[in-house]
């Protein structure tokens, strides 16, 4: 690497650039490298990188149409060497990088570094943040099973009870498409394409940020043990390692659920268990009070992040910090609990559960047959499969 920059600058003469910005380092500077090897901004990157390496070789497979997009991913797994695993790595990576990132947060918000100067960093970190929430749900829509049109049905009823913004946002989702078929390739040019280069952009500067500010603390344990034990920077690769094994472990623990989509009747109507964050609005609200969670209690949340600065300020009380504080641990402790009832309540049963004799026809292929049921049904049909209103058939139906 040192001959490949020292032939670079050979040419482009960027070393006093590059001096300049290591010479301005504000007095105190923790440099990023001091951070643990497994600390949740390091673990953060490293899956990031899992997933677009995992995404890049999905693309070699997937099929993003309606009728191609569960049977090209089924056929990934059954014919392909290894396929179950590159599936698996990217599902997994992106579900453990929403719990690292959400915990990342946690961890500023107790450690205070939201405060200026690293407000700047805050407010890029909450984007961030946002965007994972998007590419998570545009990535399980891609899937187009039975979960994925669960949870697209779902999303859709939520949005169109958004004044303004809503129909705006399903018509994003959905193109406005008179071509009449389900446009996954909308999803798909967001979750591939839009979405990858936003995150990069945000993260690139999330890290430019905090290289130039430095760290607002390093643990006191980690810092004593390295003074005791002091190591190479290339054994930071463990983490990276441990990382990786872990997620391989969950993938081999974790095989194809269908092969079929929603007509492959030993599929599980039970969502990820993280995926169940986008049914707490309407878990907990019902008609019309459903806009309190889909859209109120989400822009407090969202305000009272991006004001956070300024409420804790270098000059506010020990007891507004430690409120703080306190609203940041029960909100999390919360969102996971509820999370996990959510994923209890949920009975993991299989699709006779709710189809019974009736061999439900297929995912909709056409925006005629996209038929969006309300979110009160949606919920009553994962809390209890056997009062699903679909009838045995002699012939196959359409779902709704």
């Amino acid at each position: 690497m040192n001959r490949f920059f020292q032939a670079i600058d050979n040419r482009l003469h960027l070393s006093p650039l590059f001096r300049s910005l290591f010479e301005t380092f504000p007095q105190g500077h923790i440099s990023i490298l001091e951070a643990p090897p497994f600390s949740l901004g390091r673990i953060s990157v490293l899956l990031f990188g899992l997933i677009v390496i995992s995404g890049l070789a999905l693309t070699l497979f997937y099929e993003p149409t309606a009728e191609g997009a569960a049977t090209s991913l089924a056929f990934l797994h059954a014919e392909r060497p290894l396929g179950w695993l590159i599936h698996n790595t990217h599902r997994w990576s992106a579900l453990l990088f929403l719990v690292v990132v959400i915990l990342h947060a946690l961890r500023v918000w107790l450690t205070h570094a939201y405060r200026f100067p690293r407000d700047i960093n805050w407010w890029l970190g909450i984007f961030i943040l946002i965007l994972v929430l998007i590419m998570g749900g545009t990535g399980y829509i891609l899937r187009w099973d039975v979960k994925a049109f669960s949870l697209m049905s779902l999303l859709i009823s939520n949005l169109s009870g958004i004044p303004i913004f809503g129909p705006f946002l399903i018509d994003v989702l959905l193109g406005g498409s008179q071509l009449e078929i389900v446009p996954l390739h909308r999803g798909y040019a967001l979750h591939v394409w839009f979405l990858p280069f936003l995150m990069f952009a945000m993260l690139s500067g999330h890290l430019l940020v905090a290289w130039r500010q430095g760290l607002a603390e390093v643990p006191i344990i980690w810092r004593s043990w390295k003074a005791k034990f002091p190591i190479k920077r290339r054994l930071d690769l463990l983490a990276g390692l441990a990382l990786l094994l872990l997620i391989i472990i969950f993938s081999g623990l974790t095989p194809h659920e269908g092969s079929g989509g929603p007509i492959d009747r030993s599929v599980l109507p039970h969502p990820d268990a993280l995926m169940m964050f986008y049914y707490l609005p309407t878990w907990f609200f019902e008609g019309s009070t459903r806009i309190i969670g889909a859209l109120v209690i989400p822009a407090v949340i969202l305000i009272l992040l991006l004001f956070a600065p300024k409420i804790a300020n270098q000059k506010a009380t020990r007891f507004r910090i430690l409120a703080l504080s306190a609203i940041g641990i029960l909100g999390v402790i919360w969102l996971f609990g509820q999370i996990s009832v959510m994923n209890y309540e949920v009975p993991m049963q299989g699709c006779n559960a709710c189809h019974r004799d009736a061999i439900v026809g297929g995912a909709p292929k056409e925006l005629s047959e996209f038929k969006v049921r309300d979110p009160d049904w949606l919920i009553q049909h994962l809390r209890d499969p056997l009062l699903s209103v679909f009838e045995p058939a002699e012939e196959p139906i359409k779902l709704p």
